[in-house]
């Protein structure tokens, strides 16, 4: 009797334990994928803010330093623009090539569904650039 009580004990105590670790584990993965201040990777999008906050706490940044900074951000965003607007035309043939190389592997019954993808894809993409070139620069007072 005493075995049995032990053993469903160690059991209770390792089930407890495996679901603790999943948990831990389920949360540092949602902390990477989706916490806002902790990215998982570079995701294309420059953070000017935490960039801004970072930078002041790194090198003791003065108050009277944040003007000249945001001066240098906004030129850099401005070069970026135009270097983007100067390389598009690049893109978009690499991207057409790409396209048709996918074409030429997909079934006949597949290509309607390609072109809607791509149409859908390309409106995204474009709402996305919209939205990056229209957005005001954030963090003026870190």
């Amino acid at each position: 009797m005493l075995d049995t009580r032990v053993k469903v004990r160690a059991a209770f105590v390792i089930v407890f334990l495996l679901g603790f670790a999943a948990g831990a584990l389920s949360l540092m993965l949602y902390a990477r994928r989706f916490e806002p201040g902790r990215p998982a990777g570079w995701a294309g999008k420059f953070d000017r803010e935490r960039y801004v906050k970072q930078l002041t706490e790194a090198v003791g940044l003065q108050a009277g330093q944040m003007g000249e900074l945001n001066r240098v951000l906004d030129q850099t965003r401005e070069e970026f623009v135009a270097l983007r607007t100067r390389l598009q035309p690049q893109f978009e043939e690499v991207r057409k090539r790409a396209r048709e190389r996918i074409r030429g592997i997909l079934t006949a019954e597949q290509q309607p569904r390609f072109e809607a993808f791509v149409q859908r894809w390309d409106e995204e993409r474009r709402a996305q650039e919209q939205a990056a070139a229209g957005a005001k620069p954030l963090g003026r007072n870190p």
